[in-house]
């Protein structure tokens, strides 16, 4: 089965990367998965030419393989040729797939979930409209940079981790951004001894 998706993340899971964006013919979010257990991309297997923020590509998916609440996942068959056939701009995205509003992203305040709470959603995506967007970087005990996002929403305050390639930059550190368009993720699986759903953001739209 063949699939036209406009893609809008490729972030950073572990070594490899999560592909999402939106089906063109149903205008929802789609999630392209390389197992179903919701496999990322191996850098390999990504043309940069290709996986571009905005492309709209054609790809050959085997069948939609729902991951807990991962529900937008779909199952890429890897030896099939996945083309690029256009670009779209920011506003025809918007008119295929509104911004969401809901009150609180995913349903609360805090920057993670309970289980109990994932027992609530249906979806695992959301792009959203937020305000006085920081990035902060910050080198932890282990050596490495962490790369957090701190912005307002509907009155409340998040502070997610990022895994927009894009802006996992020391340059971008302590950059503000008033007004911006953000897509915000939550794994299928717990992290952590408190088994909680850590929610990140994916991409910065601007």
């Amino acid at each position: 089965m063949k699939k036209q998706i406009c893609i809008l993340t490729k972030s950073l899971k572990d070594h490899d990367y999560c592909v999402a964006g939106i089906d063109i013919a149903t205008g929802k979010w789609i999630r392209l998965v390389t197992s179903k257990d919701g496999g990322a991309f191996p850098k390999e297997m990504l043309d940069d030419n290709h996986f571009k923020e905005l492309n709209v590509l054609e790809v050959e998916v085997k069948q939609h393989v729902q991951y807990h609440v991962q529900t937008e996942n779909w199952l890429v068959d890897e030896k099939a040729e996945i083309k690029k056939i256009g670009t779209l701009s920011k506003q025809q995205v918007f008119s295929l797939h509104p911004i969401e509003k809901p009150k609180m992203i995913f349903g609360t305040t805090g920057n993670e979930l309970q289980k109990s709470e994932i027992k609530n959603l249906n979806h695992s995506l959301e792009m959203v409209n937020v305000k006085e967007l920081q990035l902060d970087t910050s080198m932890k005990g282990d050596g490495r940079h962490h790369f957090k996002v701190k912005f307002q929403f509907n009155g409340n305050e998040y502070n997610l981790a990022l895994t927009d390639p894009k802006y996992r930059n020391e340059d971008f550190d302590q950059i503000r951004i008033p007004n911006a368009t953000i897509i915000v993720s939550i794994p299928a699986v717990p992290y952590g001894e408190n088994d909680l759903y850590y929610k990140f953001v994916a991409k910065i739209l601007i």
